[in-house]
């Protein structure tokens, strides 16, 4: 009976590791994938900062004849210092300086949901982009 307990209870740390370093390898791929998006921002590169963003939330840029690449850069997004990154399962959101990221799993890489949120107090956020 006690060996049975020692078992569970070793099998139950085993899988807390596990889960723990997997959410800790995701972090830093959120945070790249946000810290791209933002230097592609201030490189000016429309094309590449899109290339982040998932589908709905690149066609919620595009209005008129104006094209993602062209809308994003006119948002002023200036990220910052990133910190804060949590991941629960598929979905992960980062802080940017004052903006917040929110990203999707995406195939084998991660994708930008939303970008440039603030907090509303008692709201959802509110973002300058979003799905």
């Amino acid at each position: 009976m006690v060996a049975g307990i020692v078992r569970a209870a070793s099998f139950g740390t085993v899988l807390a590791v596990m889960v723990t370093s997997c959410a800790a390898s995701h972090v830093g791929d959120v945070e790249a994938t946000a810290a791209a998006l933002f230097q592609a921002v201030r490189n000016g590169d429309g094309e590449r900062a899109c290339a982040a963003l998932v589908p709905k939330a690149r066609s919620g840029l595009e209005t008129g004849d104006s094209r993602c690449a062209e809308e994003i850069l006119t948002l002023g997004l200036r990220g910052g210092p990133l910190r804060d990154a949590e991941v629960w399962g598929d979905r992960a959101r980062v802080r940017a300086g004052d903006d917040t990221v929110f990203l999707t799993r995406w195939a084998s890489h991660w994708k930008v949901t939303a970008v440039g949120c603030r907090p509303r107090p008692g709201q959802p956020y509110e973002c300058e982009v979003e799905a």
